[in-house]
């Protein structure tokens, strides 16, 4: 059976681990690189169509657990690849290359917000919709 890559959520935290290193201006290339690839990783649009009548949520500021094309929201890919994306935003562009722009950081922080639920926690990739009984039940289906 093949599964999704982990591409995006192993670039996140690898690239936190070499920006805590103190190695900054010594691995320039590998942070520019890896902050290319978070840039160009976001996804840049929901679904087509009428995606929320086809039960799906917004998707545009978005990480996925893999890769763009993947599709899929995933908070905690969210979280840590716009983490990664403020850090860099604090240091200069010869290390770190093209800052994302603003519109692309709000729109992460957007969707984000979006999957809070109502005890303040985040949904894993879509908001909690079932009543409050069934989502604290531990079956499977």
């Amino acid at each position: 059976m093949q599964s999704f890559g982990s591409q995006e959520w192993d670039t996140g935290f690898a690239l936190q681990a070499l920006l805590a290193s103190d190695l900054t201006s010594e691995i320039a290339p590998t942070l520019m690189k890896g902050h290319d690839f978070i840039q160009k990783s976001q996804v840049k649009d929901n679904p087509s169509g009428d995606f929320k009548r086809m039960h799906r949520h917004i998707s545009k500021g978005s990480w996925t657990f893999s890769d763009q094309d993947h599709g899929w929201q995933v908070s905690d890919c969210t979280a840590e690849a716009l983490k990664c994306c403020l850090l860099f935003s604090m240091m200069p562009a010869e290390i770190v290359g093209r800052k994302m722009e603003p519109a692309r950081l709000y729109d992460a922080v957007n969707v984000l917000l979006s999957l809070q639920s109502k005890n303040g926690g985040l949904a894993a990739w879509e908001p909690a919709g079932s009543a409050e009984w069934l989502e604290v039940s531990p079956m499977t289906i």
